[in-house]
């Protein structure tokens, strides 16, 4: 009963299972054309695995820009305040250069429409003084006349007249 045949033997130890199998896929892969299936898959992931290489290279690439700049970010920072308020400073002394004119053009201004106002308060003064010592001489000539001695002041301003009268110019008189 030990004693087997060689056939029995293959039979049990499924050689010939292992065999049959590997005929059927071997069909099978011929058939179907898997062994190009397989190399483009295999090719599909050496792409993929070249690309995410290349991308990982890029990525350190740009991880290592990206540390160097911000190792130079505070000069940067720094170079921008100081550009800033070497801008503002500017501005604010333009600002203060307009507003400084500005004030001196009002100055200017205010000290011309004093001069104006006063000049012109002056001649209505002087208008208002010569009209009020006119009227006053008037009343007083009229009064002097209308008088006691008016008589003899008309007398003596008529023969003061007639004594003036041949040095008067009548070439400038228009008849």
């Amino acid at each position: 009963m030990h004693e087997m045949t060689l056939y029995q033997r293959i039979l049990e130890s499924n050689l010939v299972n292992f065999i049959i199998m590997v005929t059927i896929l071997t069909v099978i892969f011929k058939k179907f054309r898997l062994g190009t299936i397989f190399d483009k898959m295999a090719d599909d992931i050496r792409t993929s695995v070249m690309t995410s290489s290349e991308a990982a290279q890029a990525a350190l690439k740009e991880y290592k820009e990206a540390k160097r700049s911000t190792k130079n970010l505070n000069n940067e920072k720094n170079e921008i305040i100081e550009r800033a308020k070497s801008t503002a400073q500017g501005a604010r002394e333009a600002i203060k250069e307009v507003i400084l004119k500005e004030e001196n053009a009002l100055q200017r201004q205010y000290e011309n429409r004093v001069e104006s106002d006063t000049l012109k308060a002056k001649d209505d003064t002087s208008k208002e003084f010569l009209d009020v010592v006119v009227e006053l001489s008037k009343d007083e000539i009229q009064n002097r006349l209308n008088g006691d001695n008016g008589a003899e002041i008309q007398t003596k301003l008529i023969d003061k007249c007639i004594e003036k009268f041949d040095e008067i110019d009548f070439a400038e008189v228009n008849i």
